[in-house]
């Protein structure tokens, strides 16, 4: 380090000129002239190349109207960091009461006998498939038919998510042989969701070239054009308004087998997350499943109404709604 940026630095800590945010000592051994002090930020390091490149006069207007977008941006960050806190906060208070009074109603149940998680839910409201969404769906069900007729087997398909997709769905399906149990909890528990997954399927329904190419090795005598009716032949008058083509108000109406992996794999993270510490257990919990009314991708979002719906006490056998919702209030 210079003798001049080390004085520097005992009179005062450096910022970066661009987002002026303070430089900390591990990097401030890397600025080699202080007239061009900048944090390791990958726009910031950007923004300050130009520097050289430009009249001090062109570069100051660069900089000034870069700083701005960059303080609107970590103020929008933080905005949002706070959101997020405020909202779990929130929704942590309530799920407590919930749970006291679950415990309060249920006196034959311990605490320590529950499984608390909170799911989404589905929208219910459906309208008539509009010939785009139609249309849109078809020409991608061609496509990717057409893709998956140039190679032999699922194999020679070039890796991507469906795949890795594909060894996470047998994964599960391993861990429900090994504990049934788990995957009636879990269907229960999706019944009592709708659907809050699926919002994002529009209209590819997360079918891919490699998932089709698996459909087409477990049945070699079907031809492309066969494929394509089986599928069309499933779509629906209605289906759940910004949601999957598929996704109707009684459910997916593809059967599993022509669903994608990720369609079939999939669960939720808190379902996920009850999945891995049931495994360790011989006996799963009753879930104290605390259902709010976004969908899974939504819950953030702000202006979002994420209220509890419904809570119930769900285990193997049966989802038992809770008998009277008015009294599980906010505190």
């Amino acid at each position: 380090m210079s003798n001049g940026l080390a004085s520097l630095l005992s009179n005062r800590q450096l910022k970066c000129e661009v987002c002026d945010c303070l430089i900390n000592y591990p990097d401030t051994l890397l600025i080699k002239d202080t007239n061009y002090t900048v944090c390791r930020a990958f726009d910031c390091q950007r923004i300050m190349n130009k520097k050289r490149l430009m009249t001090p006069f062109m570069f100051q207007s660069h900089l000034d109207f870069n700083r701005t977008l960059i303080r609107k941006n970590r103020e929008k960050s933080i905005a949002t960091k706070l959101h997020i806190e405020q909202v779990t906060a929130r929704e942590k208070q309530e799920n407590q009461q919930h749970l006291k009074n679950t415990l309060i109603t249920n006196a034959h149940i311990s605490e320590n006998d529950i499984y608390m998680l909170t799911i989404p839910s589905g929208d219910s409201a459906s309208s008539t498939c509009e010939k785009q969404r139609l249309d849109d769906y078809i020409e991608h069900l061609k496509s990717i038919i057409i893709e998956a007729e140039n190679y032999n087997n699922a194999s020679e398909v070039a890796f991507d998510e469906h795949q890795d997709a594909y060894s996470k769905r047998r994964a599960v399906e391993n861990s429900f042989i090994e504990k049934p149990q788990l995957k009636t909890i879990s269907d229960n528990l999706c019944t009592m969701c709708k659907g809050g997954c699926c919002a994002s399927g529009k209209e590819h329904a997360y079918l891919s070239v490699f998932s089709m190419r698996r459909y087409m090795d477990s049945n070699p005598g079907l031809t492309g054009n066969e494929i394509l009716n089986i599928y069309t032949s499933f779509i629906q008058p209605e289906s759940i308004n910004e949601s999957c083509i598929n996704q109707t108000t009684s459910g997916c109406a593809l059967p599993r087998d022509l669903r994608s992996d990720i369609c079939n794999g999939y669960y939720c993270d808190p379902l996920k997350q009850y999945h891995k510490n049931m495994l360790s257990i011989d006996t799963p919990e009753v879930i104290l499943a605390i259902q709010r009314s976004y969908t899974y991708w939504d819950r953030f979002k702000l202006n979002v109404c994420n209220d509890v719906i419904n809570v119930a006490l769900v285990d193997e056998h049966d989802i038992n709604f809770t008998t009277d919702f008015s009294k599980h209030t906010k505190e």
